[in-house]
Parts: C-alpha cells; sequence; structure tokens
C-alpha cells in the first residue's frame, strides 16, 4: 500500500531549545536514546507508521525551540493535527516558556489537539517544575498532560497511543 493511501496525521512537536523533544520522537520512532544535545536547526521531520485496526502515518514536525527559529514556526503549525508541547521538568525558563508555544498554536491551528508533555521525568531529584504545576496549566488550558522520559522510555508509548487515538 502506498503511503499516499494512507490515513495521514500531522502532528508538530513545539518548545523550548533543548526541552527533549527530538530525544522523545527518536525514542517513540527508534526506541533509541541519544546522551548528547543535538540541536534541531529549524525543524526535523520523522514519519512514524502507526497500525492499530487501520493504517495510518504521522508526519512529525519538531521544531527548533530557539528563538532564531521562531519565524519559522508558521510554516510547520498551519494545519496540524495535534501538537505536542513539551516542557523540560527541570528547567523553569521551559516552563516559563509554555504560554508561547500554546498561544502560538492556538493562532496557527485553532483547531488542533493540544498534548501538555513534561519530559525529563526520570530526573526526580533535579526537577525544577514540579508535575503538580504542569498539570494545572494541562487543566486550565483543557488539555491533557503526560509526564515522559526519552531516557527510560516511561509514558513514551503511551503518549503516542493517545496522540493516534485522538487524532483518528
Amino acid at each position: 500500500m502506498a503511503e499516499s493511501n494512507l490515513e495521514t496525521r500531522r502532528v508538530v512537536i513545539l518548545g523550548s531549545s533543548a526541552s527533549g523533544k527530538t530525544s522523545l520522537v527518536n525514542r517513540a520512532v527508534h526506541n533509541s536514546f541519544a546522551h548528547d544535545y543535538c540541536q534541531t536547526f529549524g525543524a526535523d521531520l520523522t514519519v512514524k507508521t502507526v497500525i492499530d485496526g487501520q493504517k495510518r502515518v504521522l508526519h512529525m514536525w519538531t521544531c527548533g525551540g530557539h528563538e532564531r527559529y521562531r519565524p519559522l514556526l508558521e510554516q510547520f503549525c498551519i494545519d496540524v493535527h495535534a501538537a505536542l508541547i513539551c516542557c523540560d521538568l527541570l528547567s523553569m525558563l521551559s516552563f516559563q516558556e509554555l504560554s508561547y508555544w500554546f498561544n502560538e498554536i492556538k493562532r496557527l491551528s485553532p483547531d488542533a489537539i493540544i498534548l501538555l508533555v513534561g519530559t525529563k521525568s526520570d530526573e526526580t531529584d533535579s526537577m525544577a517544575v514540579k508535575v503538580q504545576d504542569l498539570m494545572k496549566v494541562a487543566q486550565e488550558w483543557g488539555v491533557d498532560f503526560k509526564a515522559v522520559s526519552a531516557k527510560t522510555g516511561a509514558g513514551v508509548n503511551e503518549l503516542f497511543d493517545l496522540v493516534v487515538q485522538t487524532v483518528s
């Protein structure tokens, strides 16, 4: 079956620089984790095929979180089906920038399903952001929240199962 005949959904992964977006996608697609940080320049496209009764393709755009790449967001965020907004649990700055990402996705794709994702949940001794605070933000926004660890894989499969369910 050619990919063009498959049900395709666009998903964008947003968040501050070094918030674990690329690691999250690599864990979900390749079941791998790289300990070395590698900045995303602009955006990266990763394709994941999902079979859950029917075959679907997720086109996942991981957008660079550094401020210099923000002017490029529009071309990747328009008409997406879902957005994962990532918050690095080790970074208060990442938490403080959440409203920027939320407002951008609401502006560019108002009908997109949004999920708030707390990354690096395995680093419990170093957390700068409380999971309860992210849960409160998610409740205020009316979105789901998931805490995940790309390093250990904890919660990653469940997160992407939720993405597939919500965009179907």
